[in-house]
């Protein structure tokens, strides 16, 4: 619960308690956008599904920059890796940009599921593209 002033229709400021869920439906409706809390357990899983989902394509954008960056700097870069590495980044940074695959849950971790392991096998010492 969080205690909230609004203005009224006069611009009185009025107390009033809303709870996560509505705040964010009250903010949807403003901004008339669509989120889809159906599948939700706990209300700050959206946060953690869009910090999670954050991280990890920043991590593989970085990882893409590294590598072709690694590759340049070979004697005999490999053309087909460099390019492979870049198509990679610019597939990442699309999904990074489309704001609404941060406004449904089930595309967020559809997205953590898919690029998650790549990340593992990253961290691990595998070299991905």
């Amino acid at each position: 619960m969080e205690k909230e002033i609004i203005k009224d229709q006069e611009g009185n400021p009025v107390s009033v308690v809303l709870d996560y869920r509505e705040w964010v439906l009250i903010e949807t409706y403003l901004n008339h956008q669509n989120i889809n809390f159906n599948v939700l357990q706990n209300p700050l899983d959206w946060y953690v599904l869009t910090e999670s989902m954050n991280s990890i394509l920043n991590e593989l954008i970085a990882y893409a920059g590294r590598e072709r960056f690694l590759e340049l700097r070979k004697k005999n870069p490999k053309l087909k890796r460099i390019e492979n590495l870049k198509e990679f980044s610019e597939e990442i940074r699309k999904i990074n940009r489309n704001s609404d695959n941060f406004r449904d849950v089930g595309r967020m971790r559809n997205i953590i599921d898919t690029y998650a392991p790549l990340l593992e096998e990253i961290n691990n010492g595998k070299q991905v593209y």
